[in-house]
């Protein structure tokens, strides 16, 4: 094959578009969470969950096998009757082009500044600390009084940016990570408003929820206070 990874990584967001940009967007974000990469860096499995999470669903066999086959920038490390998984070849020069793609492009300053409040949110950290309220068998007091404060000062933010990245195409993925934490926060205040102060446990849905994250509070964004 012809040229670097990162040549050929262009190529492929020339040819394919937008598909190649959210499949490689996800790949890259799979493998960077990715802690245990013995089968390879990411799965077919795992990918078509993150591109649900991004709202996309059209079926990236198609690309896959594109990158694998006509541009060189993964390859194929298991595969099995169900399952399939492959690694980058160099995955900081598919980063470079991707992120060279999306700089050079012109974009809308409403957009930059979406993505520039969404980031100062810090979403992921957010998102982990209300799964461990979730996963906490009674909250205390003091999670409540935080909870409130949280939803008082910060909720509303995010509601408001979550409006604002659902009327764009370009931020459609910001809106739906947006939404998740919306609906994290909604279900921690419907069990405090079930709880009435005595311990029933969590409810079913919440046991699978996420990780069990070894944190005592949530930081807020501007660091001054936790829930």
């Amino acid at each position: 094959m012809i040229g670097t990874v990162k040549d050929r990584t262009l190529e492929a967001l020339l040819k394919y578009g937008d598909k190649a940009k959210y499949v490689l967007k996800a790949i890259i974000e799979i493998t960077e969470d990715n802690e245990n990469r013995e089968l390879g860096d990411f799965s077919y499995k795992q990918l078509v969950e993150k591109l649900g999470e991004f709202g996309v669903n059209y079926d990236p066999r198609m690309i896959l096998r594109a990158l694998e086959k006509d541009f060189g920038i993964i390859e194929t490390t298991y595969k099995s009757a169900n399952q399939h998984w492959w690694k980058f070849i160099d995955i900081e020069q598919t980063k470079l082009a991707l992120n060279g793609e999306i700089n050079n492009s012109e974009e809308d300053p409403e957009i930059s500044l979406i993505i520039i409040q969404y980031n100062s949110l810090n979403p992921k950290e957010v998102e982990k600390k209300l799964l461990f309220l979730l996963k906490k068998p009674k909250l205390l007091d003091l999670d409540k009084k935080n909870f409130m404060k949280f939803s008082f000062e910060i909720l509303p933010l995010i509601v408001k940016l979550y409006y604002k990245a659902s009327q764009h195409e370009d931020t459609f993925e910001i809106a739906e990570k947006l939404k998740k934490i919306i609906n994290l926060a909604k279900r921690i205040s419907s069990r405090i408003n079930n709880e009435k102060g005595d311990n029933k446990g969590l409810h079913k849905e919440e046991i699978n929820e996420g990780e069990n994250y070894n944190i005592n509070s949530i930081r807020l964004p501007n660091g001054e206070d936790n829930i």
